[in-house]
């Protein structure tokens, strides 16, 4: 069954999208219109126009301030995919995923005081121009073509999830939906830059917390009240908060949550350029430590409020469950159905909703296309420039321009392949998501390896960060073909008390006796994808840089964390250096050495052989 729009839904939601469009315009042409107020109130008409540059688009002339860049922070991956996925999660499986609360808390403080520093301190416009000041710009190129093929795939997901799901609840049309987010987003973030998505995020984010409220008050008055709600999810199961279960395949467990997702919520904070963008545009680093340890909080509620609305949809459709009564065709629809069924009578908070799922989706594009222009524009496009054009610069209204085109082109991709995940087929959104978290840790290794390990040399990394990409890859793309997790909590569920319409049926997740799967490492949970490619990673990187020369000759020491900061880190991390070095030194005379000599030796070869051409 699907609902319908009236004209109120409308014009809420076409006000927020003209907001959200004069952001961009305003921040694309400040200077003009500064200099036209300025004029008119005969204040003189010399502004300088600093807009105009690719500093100004990707780090706001590294001006911004604490309030907006927290609420960016929050919105750029706090996607309508997460709003639907959070709420269908508790629906079926309880409230245990609110443990991710306790990775928060191991991450969000790493992410500020030990990665942002090095980033900041170094005055960078892309996170990935350490990578070659501590490494080689062969392993930078690398993580740069890797990074672009994680967030494109996640992009267009992210655009093509919640405009199917509210395409089959409401009849909203599926193109009108893709091209109306994907045109939105792209226009305002080619125009306004970096200051045009942070200010526009923090509207969505505000947008998106009225509508998660809304739902929350009118769903709990529908059950009954908070303690109704809380007494019928008792009942069906759905207060499972603690599972000590150490086995890493089951599919979620506190275990998984606590120690994978601390590491997956660490590849996003730490070291994702969307968010790393963020933190160097802050106009000095305490405003972005405080942006970072701020949003443990604001993260931390988001969940919190997403996770009472996964109850109160239980307690709304408890004994008349929508998919086996016919109403949506898969879970994750059931938080738009849940909305539309609450507020069919009320049609300007329907359009407040439909905001919300936009808000998200919005706020996840426009952040993630900034980041790839910005990646693509630094690590590509001006290194390439630069090298054939012999050091020449561009000029800037030349540069900036090319910026906003490669701005327009990448949000056409997207869009793109987000009409292109309609004909695939259903299981290929799930492999996005495993590809995204699988690439996610070998990014994060890399950056590890560089700020935390000084005896990794470039290629210890080239190998580690190859050979962990190589298992996340390995493990997401086995995860899903090879079947999945043997174990999954039982959640009944029925539509024996609807009303009207179909004929009672019941349906329990819980799966067939252990035994009867076959035993498969690809059944690890997918939250432990970003540790295990971090472990792989240096444990391949400790003997290569061993065995190719230990410590690089012209290692800059700002490419380190200053372990001061922290007493225990710095004498554990110390003592694992010390112990390093002092076997770099005993194998260097073995190993380290035969192997040098070996490649000078081909090396020579190849030189002799070169010029004996050349002779002829």
């Amino acid at each position: 069954m699907s609902f319908y729009l009236d004209w109120p839904d409308y014009v809420v939601f076409v006000f927020l999208l003209i907001i959200y469009a004069s952001i961009g315009i305003f921040y694309g042409y400040s200077a003009q219109i500064k200099s036209l107020i300025a004029r008119i109130f005969k204040k003189g008409s010399a502004i300088q126009n600093n807009a105009n540059t690719t500093e100004d688009m990707f780090l706001g002339n590294r001006q911004l301030t604490l309030f907006p860049i927290i609420g960016s922070t929050l919105a750029s991956f706090l996607s309508a995919v997460a709003l639907m996925g959070n709420n269908a999660e508790v629906y079926l499986y309880g409230i245990e995923f609110w443990l991710l609360i306790l990775g928060y808390i191991i991450a969000f403080p790493v992410a500020a005081e030990v990665y942002t520093p090095v980033f900041y301190n170094l005055r960078l416009t892309s996170a990935h121009e350490y990578l070659e000041l501590r490494f080689s710009r062969l392993v930078r190129w690398l993580v740069t073509l890797t990074f672009e093929f994680q967030m494109l795939i996640y992009m267009a997901v992210v655009l093509y999830a919640p405009s199917l799901a509210l395409n089959r609840v409401t009849g909203w049309p599926l193109y009108a939906s893709i091209l109306s987010t994907g045109i939105l987003a792209t226009f305002y973030t080619a125009l306004g830059g970096i200051k045009a998505v942070v200010w526009t995020d923090l509207i969505q984010v505000t947008v998106m917390l009225g509508g998660l409220l809304c739902v929350l008050a009118f769903g709990t008055n529908q059950s009954g009240g908070i303690a109704e709600v809380w007494r019928i999810a008792g009942e069906g199961g759905r207060l499972n908060i603690l599972d000590l279960n150490p086995d890493p395949f089951v599919r979620q467990s506190t275990w998984t949550l606590v120690i994978g997702g601390a590491g997956m919520v660490l590849s996003i904070y730490a070291t994702n350029q969307t968010q790393v963008q963020r933190y160097l545009a802050c106009k000095d680093l305490k405003t972005a430590r405080q942006a970072i340890h701020a949003n443990l909080g604001f993260n931390s509620l988001f969940l919190s409020i997403q996770m009472l609305c996964g109850l109160v949809s239980y307690a709304v459709f408890v004994g008349c469950d929508p998919l086996l009564d016919g109403h949506i065709t898969a879970y994750d629809q059931i938080f738009p159905h849940l909305v539309m069924h609450l507020f069919q009578n009320i049609p300007v908070l329907r359009g407040i909703f439909l905001s919300t799922i936009f808000a998200a989706a919005l706020s996840t594009l426009s952040s993630g296309i900034n980041g790839i222009a910005c990646v693509l524009v630094e690590d590509v496009f001006l290194d390439a420039y630069l090298r054939f054009n012999s050091g020449k610069k561009m000029e800037q209204k030349q540069f900036l321009l090319f910026a906003r085109l490669l701005a327009v082109l990448l949000g056409l991709i997207i869009v793109g392949l987000a009409f292109l995940l309609k004909v695939v087929p259903a299981g290929v959104l799930t492999m996005a998501f495993s590809i995204f978290g699988a690439v996610g840790g070998p990014i994060l290794t890399i950056f590890t390896l560089g700020i935390l390990f000084p005896f990794v040399n470039k290629w210890g990394a080239l190998f580690g960060f190859l050979g962990s990409l190589a298992s996340g890859m390995g493990m997401a793309l086995g995860g899903i073909f090879a079947y999945t997790y043997k174990e999954y909590v039982a959640v009944p569920l029925t539509n024996a008390s609807c009303p009207l319409g179909s004929p009672p049926m019941h349906l329990n997740t819980t799966a067939p006796p252990r035994e009867s799967y076959e035993w498969s490492f690809f059944n690890l949970s997918s939250f432990y994808y970003t540790p295990l490619c971090l472990l792989v990673g240096i444990i391949i990187s400790f003997p290569v840089s061993i065995c190719t020369g230990g410590i690089p000759e012209k290692l800059a020491v700002e490419t380190l964390h200053n372990l001061s900061s922290c007493l225990f880190t710095n004498y554990l991390l110390v003592g694992i250096n010390m112990c390093i070095l002092r076997l770099t030194v005993c194998l260097e005379r073995r190993v380290g050495h035969s192997v040098r000599a070996f490649f000078k030796k081909k090396k020579i070869k190849k030189k002799k052989k070169n010029k004996g051409i050349l002779i002829l």
